[in-house]
């Protein structure tokens, strides 16, 4: 399927006098779903999804109908009717619906529920969820989730529920995604805007997905129909990239006297409404308490880029990122900083503050992290930002701070913006810019020593040296956890056991993280026939891309070069029965490289292998994954070949 999106862009308007909104407005009643409860006969029989044969459930029906109450909140009424075609599916059948709890922001009430089951004659029998088995499960300080599982569900089984979601803000209005996991066969949404406002709307679809549009003063609906799901993929952009789905914004309302008033169409306007903004713009230039040693200190650091690292460091040592990403503040930077602790906005709010106060030219910048999505730029969505991070000028050269990274290094874009777009937050040298650095990449070198000791037991010492972003992943990862950053280097099935581990350079940026890892692992072998591998610790133990079909580019975040050496000692009582050839695989554009050489020392007693993998770019599209696939299926056969020894 081409996934190829277009975008659509266009306006609802309902400009009305303001003394009708506030004497006028009418109450709305509740809709009714027409199809609820009401099967039909294809959905009875419904086995397979005639468009997407590898599901494992299908959802037959999602509609929304969106307005607002006299309080002007916004007001929804979703119901999904999903069936379960395989066990697999099972997990479909037990329902989580979230929702922002933080400030009595949203509430969601009025939730029926109703499973159906067939007997082998056809005969249907209906079960209703009981009210008292749906319970509120905190997920953290700002989200919950309402929760209930559909009673006696088996393959064949088809369940429904709907309910009603209420939120205190008109500009709360989310994106419709008319695509998900599982294949939808028909997904409606249709929206009433409440009186002098004026809303801005995008449609991200695949040209081969047709979609109904109807509009009307005040109103807009919106249906696609049998659409295939959208699974994860291995190096896999953001999945809202592919999604076929509807986004909203606010862009006017009509002020009373004062006319109808803009907002946010420009993105001159986003950065001026932030700069307003309580929780954005206002928090930028207040003073950081208890930092007066840091700035004296400064004084005697002339070199601007000496001083923006110093600051960056004294930020993370002294700040404590919460788990939450969010593009403002949401009790502010004195707060945050007087528990030493905050969302991602506020820690780097602090270091925007601290490089302020040092005479340093920087500014706050929207990002969208590569999991968020894409930035289109047609229209000023600020929902496609994600996240605050600082960017410092120094001459002709922009930093991209972010101090919540625990491996994160000032010289170097932090991975997760990486050819990216940002949209720096400044009246006069504001505005979207690339984020993109092609001067680095993944680069590690690994050397191996191996042996054969008792009980076929293969004993081994890496010497790994990770430099650029490859030091900036393994640093992630060990402050992660010992078990993560193992888990980084080998496949989760391997069995090795690894004793010790021991960095050096971990504090020092100019240098590369030497690492030393000391492991056991079981060999296979066969009679007489000892099998020893040489694709250890690269990283490269499983072939990503063994799906026939793909929906999504490919992309590595970065261009990777990886080397590694591994001595294997000759065991004692065994001659060496079979080596892997020495040879080079290239693509048709010389943009992936793999090179393999094998040398079989009789005065040492050890055999080389020697391996380069090399990664000239970084993104591949959709329509050269069929190549890319065919390269990595040799490749990963060859790496997957051993020595193979013989007892005498």
């Amino acid at each position: 399927m081409n996934l190829e999106l277009i975008v659509t862009r266009c306006r609802l308007r309902t400009l009305l006098p303001l003394l009708a909104l506030l004497s006028a407005l009418p109450a709305w009643a509740q809709p009714e779903f027409e199809t609820w409860g009401k099967l039909t006969k294809e959905e009875k029989e419904l086995k397979v999804c005639s468009f997407d044969s590898e599901a494992v459930a299908i959802v037959l029906l999602d509609e929304a109908v969106v307005d607002h109450n006299e309080e002007h909140h916004l007001v929804t009424y979703r119901h999904l009717r999903i069936k379960i075609l395989k066990e697999k599916g099972m997990e479909f059948a037990n329902v989580q619906i979230p929702y922002v709890m933080r400030n009595d922001f949203q509430y969601i009430d009025d939730i029926e529920a109703l499973a159906y089951n067939f007997t082998e004659d056809g005969t249907l029998t209906m079960h209703t969820v009981d009210r008292k088995s749906i319970y509120n499960q905190p997920l953290n300080q700002y989200w919950h989730a309402k929760r209930f599982a559909f009673p006696g569900v088996k393959p064949g089984s088809i369940v429904e529920y709907k309910y009603r979601s209420i939120e205190k803000s008109i500009q709360a209005l989310e994106e419709w995604r008319f695509q998900q996991e599982l294949p939808t066969v028909q997904s409606k949404f249709d929206l009433s805007i409440p009186p002098n406002t004026e809303f801005a709307y995008m449609v991200y679809k695949s040209d081969q997905l047709p979609i109904t549009v109807k509009k009307e003063p005040g109103k807009l609906f919106l249906e696609m129909k049998n659409i295939p799901g959208l699974r994860d993929e291995p190096y896999m952009d953001a999945r809202k990239d592919y999604l076929q789905r509807a986004t909203f914004q606010l862009a006017g309302y009509n002020n009373g006297g004062f006319g109808k008033q803009k907002y946010m169409t420009s993105w001159e306007e986003v950065i001026k409404e932030l700069n307003s903004d309580p929780y954005f713009g206002t928090q930028i230039g207040k003073s950081i308490s208890g930092t007066e040693d840091l700035m004296l200190l400064l004084k005697l650091v002339p070199a601007p880029e000496d001083k923006m690292k110093k600051i960056y460091y004294y930020t993370r040592n002294n700040m404590t990122w919460n788990g939450f990403n969010s593009r403002n503040s949401g009790d502010g930077v004195k707060s945050a900083w007087s528990k030493k602790k905050g969302n991602i906005t506020e820690v780097n709010f602090v270091l925007l503050n601290l490089l302020l106060e040092a005479g340093l030219e920087a500014y706050p910048v929207l990002i969208s992290e590569r999991q968020h999505g894409k930035v289109q730029t047609q229209y000023p969505f600020i929902d496609q930002f994600s996240a605050t991070y600082v960017v410092v000028v120094i001459g002709d050269k922009k930093y991209y701070l972010d101090a919540t990274e625990s491996g994160g290094q000032p010289g170097m874009v932090p991975f997760d913006v990486l050819n990216t777009t940002g949209l720096i937050v400044n009246r006069k040298k504001g505005g979207l810019v690339n984020i993109t650095d092609e001067s680095l990449q993944f680069r590690e070198n690994i050397t191996l020593s191996l042996k054969l000791g008792a009980n076929q037991l293969l004993e081994g010492t890496a010497y790994v040296n990770s430099l650029q972003y490859a030091r900036l992943e393994r640093l992630r990862d060990w402050y992660k956890g010992r078990q993560r950053y193992v888990d980084g280097f080998t496949s989760v099935g391997t069995n090795m056991k690894v004793d010790s581990i021991a960095l050096k350079n971990e504090k020092e940026d100019s240098l590369p993280l030497s690492q030393q890892i000391h492991f056991y692992a079981p060999v296979t072998n066969t009679g007489d026939y000892v099998f020893v591998p040489i694709n250890l610790f690269s990283g490269y133990e499983s072939n990503p891309f063994v799906a026939g079909t793909r929906f999504s580019d490919v992309n590595f975040g970065y261009r990777q070069n990886i080397s590694f050496s591994t001595y294997v000692d000759i065991p004692e009582g065994y001659n060496v029965d079979a080596l892997p050839k020495s040879l080079q695989l290239v693509n048709s554009d010389k943009t992936v490289v793999f090179v393999r050489e094998l040398f079989n020392d009789a005065n040492t007693g050890k055999i080389l292998a020697r391996v380069r993998i090399e990664l000239k770019k970084s993104l591949y599209r959709v329509d050269e994954y069929g190549e890319l696939q065919e390269f990595y299926k040799k490749m990963f056969e060859l790496l997957n070949e051993q020595i193979v020894f013989k007892k005498k």
